[in-house]
């Protein structure tokens, strides 16, 4: 099976879902307020590459 760039686009948005998700819930179960905002920053930065991927997609023709 050949992949192509959307295919490859697909897989890279899901796994910065996943990591802007897993940073949220790490932030809420954090004690430690230095380490909270951390954690918000990162899941920021990650929605943020997201949405940069997610044109990407859709410039491709892919539906995102």
């Amino acid at each position: 099976m050949k992949y192509t760039d959307v295919d490859m686009l697909y897989d890279y948005e899901k796994d910065v879902a996943a990591a802007a998700s897993g940073y949220i819930t790490l932030a809420t179960r954090v004690a430690d307020e230095h380490l909270r905002d951390k954690y918000f920053k990162l899941a920021n930065e990650a929605g943020k590459v997201h949405s940069k991927v997610s044109r990407l997609i859709e410039k491709r023709g892919g539906i995102s």
